[in-house]
Parts: C-alpha cells; structure tokens; sequence
C-alpha cells in the first residue's frame, strides 16, 4: 500500500510539473565570431542564411534565417542564427555560444528549469527588442551550457526586425 501510495504522488508530481512549464521553442542560436562579417558570408554560403538585420557600426552581431530572398528571410519565422562579435582573447569555447528559447511564461519556465537542474545568471530582465518588450532569463544547465529563454510580447513569435 505504501508503495502504491507513493507511486501515486510521484505521478502526481511529475504531471504537475510538466503542467506548469510554458509552451517553448527555439527562438535562436547565438555563435561567436572573430569576425561577424566574414563569418555571416560563411553561412550564407555554405548553408542560405540570410542577413535581416544587425547591430552597431561596423556590425558586432549579424542576425541571419532561413529564406530564399532576404526579403522572404525576413517575414519567415525559422529560428534566427545569431553571429556575434567574439571579445578579443576569449576561447571559441566561452559561454557566447548558446541556445535561446521562446516561451509563454517565463517564471513557470524558470521554476520548471531550477528544478530539473539549472541555475540562474542574474535576475530576470525587462528589455525592449525593437521596440517590443521583452522578458529575458539567463541560466545554465546541468553541464554549465548556457540558456537564454525569452518571454515575448504576447502574440508575438519573434523577434522585429526592419
């Protein structure tokens, strides 16, 4: 009986948790690059991304997707492939690399993760993207990979870019 009993509850358990995690996807990958312009031409090349927007002048982050055009690249909505300014020194193995996920509620998420395992960098952050607000936590797994996981404005299911 007592097993069955506890059997029970650790069902319960494992349902409930599963309840409350959000609905989630890849939203992007962010890689590091000793130089983002050489290294998007790369991408481009070998695999069809896209540039649909970038950050600084000269660029230090060159956003890319799938798409046959730009402008099809633009309006898609494949994950976006992130290419960043590595800083100067730092290994290709630094924490830069990482995956970022789309949720719907960000604090169900971050309390699903810390239980199976991660730890938060930081505190949750309140950011506009583009002009949407955004909801942004930063952890790492279990093996020290880092996870960015973002909350976007509701009905949104990425990021704007002009």
């Amino acid at each position: 009986m007592r097993r069955t009993i506890t059997t029970i509850l650790g069902l319960t358990a494992a349902t409930w948790l599963t309840c409350v995690q959000a609905d989630v996807s890849v939203l992007a990958v962010r890689l590091g690059a000793k130089d983002v312009v050489a290294l998007a031409k790369f991408y481009d090349a070998a695999f069809g991304l896209k540039q649909i927007d970038s950050v600084g002048t000269p660029p230090t982050e060159i956003i890319m997707r799938y798409g046959a055009t730009v402008a099809a690249a633009k309006s898609g909505t494949s994950p976006e492939f992130l290419v960043q300014n590595r800083p100067a020194g730092a290994p290709a193995s630094d924490s830069q690399p990482h995956a970022i996920f789309r949720v719907t509620d960000l604090a169900a998420t971050v309390t699903a993760a810390k239980a199976a395992g991660a730890k938060m960098s930081g505190d949750i952050a309140s950011v506009a993207i583009g002009g949407m607000p955004v909801k942004i936590a930063t952890m790492t797994d279990p093996d020290g990979n880092v996870l960015e996981v973002m909350e976007l404005a509701k009905g949104a299911d990425h990021l704007p870019h002009p």
